[in-house]
């Protein structure tokens, strides 16, 4: 993907309707999938059309999703004020599975607010902690919960907000953004640490998404980012540093909070990010009302 980034905006929502803190997904009829305006609901939208529906789901917050080969929809819940979840839903809205707080003592209770998942294509599910106790779990296809703190690493996880499944080389890795530690992780199956990778132009690293050869990034304070396989990090979408407005990732009207003026081509809050079949690039922005963006 070279400069210059072609920007197609598919979804601009609607303020008063509240903030979007969204994932998103693609489904096998290439619609895409994101959070309505808001929380509690799906938006189901065609991107050649830019028609969409609302669908209900019973959640708080659809922060992180991944779509599986059956077009059911897992749902990273971290809650409002409400518990957090993660569960799985069908194509009308209705829960079929939930995966409860995977518990190792007792002051971990009630501390449950996982922001990603990820689907691997041996059955494991891993589930990122990030607004929770900080730690990735993975629910192995046989029902085993295996938990991760980073310490293999050097240091332990801080905020890993985003998890994706690393399939650019023969053997399948686990991806792992850590966002306040400003790193991206690389683990093995069985959840063993391979390296992690920094850079000054990653800031804060969100959410993950493997498109050819490079693992994409959305870098919250204003940027998208690729990481090739030699580990060399670079901007597709560089920062504006538009972190530094008062108000961000909204601005201020007298002391009121408000949307911001967001154009086209220019990032303001990138939050979560997917990539279709055909290598179409789509990435949700975090702000009241928010909006849906593609790029190639």
């Amino acid at each position: 993907m070279n400069s210059p980034v072609i920007w197609r905006t598919l979804f601009d929502g609607d303020s008063k309707h509240g903030w979007m803190h969204s994932g998103i997904g693609v489904l096998s009829d290439g619609r895409i999938v994101f959070e309505a305006p808001g929380g509690a609901a799906l938006i189901f939208l065609d991107p050649v059309t830019k028609s969409h529906i609302r669908v209900e789901v019973g959640v708080a917050v659809s922060h992180g999703i991944a779509v599986g080969s059956d077009d059911t929809i897992w749902i990273c819940d971290p809650g409002a004020q409400a518990p957090g979840q993660v569960v799985q839903i069908n194509l009308d809205g209705k829960i079929v599975r939930t995966i409860k707080q995977p518990i190792r003592s007792a002051d971990e209770q009630d501390k449950w607010r996982p922001t990603s998942i990820a689907l691997a294509p041996n059955g494991d599910i891993w589930i990122g902690d990030g607004y929770g106790l900080s730690l990735v779990h993975v629910v192995r296809a046989n029902g085993v919960i295996q938990t991760f703190d980073g310490s293999s690493s050097g240091i332990k996880f801080d905020c890993p907000h985003g998890v994706a499944i690393d399939t650019r080389e023969s053997v399948t890795r686990i991806a792992v953004a850590d966002r306040s530690n400003k790193r991206v992780l690389y683990f093995k199956e069985d959840g063993s640490f391979i390296r992690s990778v920094a850079d000054p132009i990653m800031t804060s690293p969100s959410s993950l998404a493997v498109r050819g050869s490079d693992l994409l990034v959305t870098d919250l304070f204003g940027a998208i980012l690729a990481i090739n396989q030699d580990d060399h990090v670079r901007a597709i979408v560089p920062t504006s540093n538009v972190n530094t407005r008062e108000g961000w990732p909204n601005k201020l009207s007298g002391t009121d909070s408000v949307a911001p003026d967001v154009l086209e081509g220019k990032l303001n809050s990138p939050h979560g990010i997917t990539v279709s079949s055909k290598g179409e690039v789509y990435f949700t922005e975090w702000y009241l009302g928010g909006r849906a963006v593609t790029i190639s």
